[in-house]
């Protein structure tokens, strides 16, 4: 039993002192050589990921996964580039849809205001007109006060003077007894034509 446990021992011992001698004779060095020369290639201004990258690319199973990872990393930037003009796409229709609303909303108001400006210019005309018929109401009593005034055979001989149109107006803006007074100062032949014209005139308004 004492020399089984003792050649355990001595083969422990000896795997101890490969793993040791395997320790201090290659990985330490190989470590520190690589660190060495990864400190040299910083400071001389090399890229080490780019050189690592480089060389690993010649080397056939490390080569295919660089390639590998670049594919994937092309696919992942194609993908990303097509969402990104997916996104600008729909974002310039929108744009478009925004535009094409906003220019039916400036027609909409720009026939908005040329129906008010039209509505303002028939309101103005109207009552310009309105300004007028009231001034020409304000000088027709005017006139029929001066006629009221004057003497009955004045009166008839102005009129007399006047188109048929006028002096029929002021004689039937007069009140009867003047119109009278003034027609009997008259000669026959005018008196009569005025008495016709001024019937007609009444039927006219009482057909109004």
């Amino acid at each position: 039993m004492k020399n089984v446990e003792l050649e355990k021992d001595e083969a422990s011992e000896k795997s101890y002192s490969k793993l040791l001698w395997f320790l201090f004779v290659v990985l330490i060095p190989l470590l520190f050589a690589i660190t060495l020369t990864l400190v040299i290639m910083t400071v001389a201004g090399v890229n080490v990921l780019d050189a690592a990258k480089q060389y690993g690319e010649k080397i056939p199973g490390i080569s295919q996964l660089i390639q590998d990872e670049q594919k994937t990393s092309e696919q992942i930037l194609k993908d990303r580039l097509i969402e990104q003009r997916a996104t600008l796409e729909e974002k310039t229709l929108q744009v478009k849809k925004l535009e094409q609303e906003l220019e039916n909303k400036q027609k909409e108001i720009d026939s908005l205001k040329n129906e008010i400006e039209r509505l303002n210019a028939e309101m103005e005309t109207k009552q310009k007109s309105t300004e007028a018929e009231q001034e020409q109401k304000q000088t027709m009593k005017d006139i029929v006060k001066m006629y009221e005034s004057m003497s009955a055979k004045n009166a008839a001989q102005i009129i007399t003077e006047l188109s048929d149109n006028d002096a029929v107006t002021i004689l039937s803006s007069l009140n009867s007894e003047k119109a009278a007074d003034i027609l009997e100062k008259m000669d026959p032949a005018n008196a009569a034509k005025y008495t016709s014209l001024l019937a007609k005139k009444a039927e006219a308004n009482q057909v109004q």
